[in-house]
């Protein structure tokens, strides 16, 4: 597997956005959380969530799955519902959290929030995770259409989160993929300003990863994002890991 990645304050005063691609001996994970909850909490709830599950998955002999992942983000969601609950400065912070469990012939993910995950096999750019998020809930009762969430003033409000609960539950999946396809997970600092028609001919033409993540965060600024802005891509190259 092929990792590359940026993360960018953009126009934010910090940049509460934490990632974690592994190294060459690691279990191959790749994270993105984006945190929520003031300058300083913000930042601890979505550092602590990535420390909390590459703890738990360091720590266990399971197979990967969906359960596995599931329970990792559980773990975390008690670390930082915890330490928010212990510490005044962290009242109220939480934090999305977007991740993969990478192998050769699939990959199992699980998302809370609104960071997402994309599928590209060669032809087309998929989402595959779907928002915890108002204007998500707006769309699938039918009371506005996708393209009005896209424009939505109260789009930034989540309906789950990280560590704002004593217990959270994840979506979880599986997904088929083959060598040369690509997978994306980013922030909203990215989703939320450049289109998925953007995304898809930036990934589908760049010459490498590290030139796509690049050229999706500059398009981004350009778009005038106001978050942070994230992006971890992931390229099957085939073979065993």
């Amino acid at each position: 597997m092929i990792y590359a990645h940026r993360t960018d304050i953009g126009r934010r005063q910090s940049n509460q956005d934490f990632f974690h691609v592994p190294d060459e001996n690691e279990k191959q994970i790749a994270i993105v959380a984006d945190g929520m909850g003031g300058h300083r909490a913000g930042d601890i709830a979505s550092r602590k969530a990535i420390e909390a599950i590459l703890d738990f998955a360091d720590a266990s002999r399971e197979e990967p799955s969906a359960q596995f992942l599931s329970q990792a983000i559980s773990i975390a969601n008690r670390c930082i519902f915890d330490i928010a609950n212990k510490e005044g400065d962290c009242m109220g912070m939480g934090t999305t959290v977007v991740m993969a469990y990478i192998e050769a012939e699939r990959f199992i993910y699980a998302n809370v929030g609104d960071s997402r995950l994309y599928h590209f096999d060669g032809e087309a750019l998929k989402l595959i995770t779907r928002d915890h998020s108002l204007v998500e809930e707006l769309v699938r009762s039918g009371v506005i259409t996708r393209r009005q969430a896209e424009v939505h003033p109260q789009r930034n409000i989540l309906t789950r989160a990280v560590g704002t609960a004593r217990f959270i539950k994840a979506d979880t999946g599986s997904v088929r993929w083959k060598r040369g396809d690509v997978i994306m997970l980013c922030s909203d600092g990215l989703h939320g300003s450049v289109s998925l028609k953007e995304m898809e001919s930036i990934i589908a033409s760049s010459a490498d990863l590290l030139e796509a993540c690049d050229e999706l965060t500059e398009t981004a600024l350009e778009n005038g994002s106001n978050d942070n802005i994230t992006v971890v891509l992931v390229k099957n190259t085939g073979g065993a890991l």
